[in-house]
């Protein structure tokens, strides 16, 4: 089969949605279908072992002035789009409000072609004057691409309730989590105080860990909150890129890393007692999962839990009242990092086993396959 995939970035941007469809197109490309990748061309596509890179010409104001990753892409862009559509066999879409995703989806309707969706989002943190703007967006591209799509599957229950909520519930409608390379996110062998010592870290005290897009949806102020009002003997590493700055913050205790590779990534997760992670609006993000596959118990509000449906006692509750964070916050985790060690080492072990139980991208490849393969002759 050859499948065209549509996203508004490629994985080199730094977002969950796109390193999702990387892993997807990977399996698919390894079961011996073809992969071309549709993509806003403002970073490095991927290589040929994930897809046929077709990097789409565009503006990308509206990240630049809001923070929200809505690229516009331009007309000569939009021919070569329906080109692609016409010489595929099925087409994959990653979320359905972006410019891509509804010339796609409309594209593909037209030819005939079967559409699968990915929704990885529902409703995020935007400026007061932009959620208008973004209801009505989902409202828009939930009629105009999920009714239209052969299967949709949605990354977390939270985010097929809210979406249900528009078009009604369908038997096309699947939950399908996101899977966990655990080639690379394991448990480690080594002694934890190794591992932090080897990164350049103090062994004797707790470390950390926030990985994401620096964005508004990932309420990096909040962190920035439980910083400052956290122990100074607490080590914060804050890993990943974007146009907030939390090396702007001034705080001495906190370490500011780009983003790096999977393998890299592990061995911070690995090293580190805690993932804080303050999001909302996003479904469960990847992080968690990579990090919990880790053995990382991560510190989330009950809505990002609930997007993985995780046992309550694999992670911290966050408080759900933003202006919490700085004191509940920081109590919430300095019980967790005060556990005796047969509890936290009890919580990390059972962290990995669900990780490497329930999480697989060969089972989420084979979902949306599934929908593909029904269409075919």
């Amino acid at each position: 089969m050859r499948i065209l995939l549509v996203t508004h970035f490629y994985p080199s941007h730094g977002g969950g949605v796109e390193r999702v469809a990387e892993q997807l197109a990977r399996q698919m490309q390894a079961l011996g279908h073809g992969v071309v990748w549709a993509a806003g061309d403002l970073d490095l596509p991927p290589g040929a072992d994930v897809a046929t890179a077709l990097p789409m010409h565009g503006l990308n104001t509206i990240e630049e002035l809001t923070g929200f990753p809505y690229p516009l892409w331009s007309p000569g862009s939009l021919r070569r789009l329906a080109r692609a559509v016409r010489a595929a066999d099925a087409v994959h879409v990653h979320d359905a409000i972006y410019m891509g995703s509804l010339v796609a989806a409309w594209l593909a309707g037209r030819a005939g072609k079967p559409l699968i969706v990915t929704q990885h989002i529902g409703t995020v943190p935007l400026p007061r004057w932009l959620q208008p703007a973004l209801a009505l967006a989902n409202r828009l591209g939930a009629h105009a691409v999920l009714r239209r799509a052969r299967g949709v599957a949605f990354i977390s229950p939270a985010v097929q309730k809210y979406f249900e909520a528009i078009t009604g519930p369908s038997v096309r409608h699947r939950h399908v989590p996101n899977g966990v390379d655990c080639g690379i996110f394991h448990p480690g062998a080594e002694p934890r105080a190794a591992l932090k010592a080897a990164l350049g870290l103090d062994p004797g005290r707790p470390v950390l860990v926030f990985v994401g897009r620096f964005v508004p949806k990932k309420r990096l102020h909040l962190l920035r909150r439980m910083a400052e009002s956290a122990p100074l003997h607490w080590q914060w590493l804050v890993v990943g890129q974007g146009p907030e700055d939390p090396r702007a913050w001034g705080l001495s205790q906190v370490r500011v890393l780009d983003a790096m590779p999977h393998a890299a990534l592990a061995e911070h997760y690995r090293a580190a007692d805690l993932l804080v992670l303050p999001s909302h609006g996003e479904g469960f993000p990847l992080v968690v999962q990579e990090a919990m596959a880790c053995g990382l118990p991560p510190a989330i509000t009950a809505e990002v839990a609930a997007g993985g449906a995780l046992p309550r006692e694999l992670w911290v509750r966050l408080p759900d009242d933003p202006a919490d964070f700085a004191q509940a916050g920081v109590v919430a985790l300095r019980a967790a990092l005060e556990a005796p060690p047969p509890i936290a080492d009890a919580q990390r072990r059972a962290c990995a086993a669900l990780a490497a139980s329930a999480w697989s991208w060969e089972q989420a490849a084979g979902a949306h396959l599934s929908w593909i393969l029904e269409s075919a002759p």
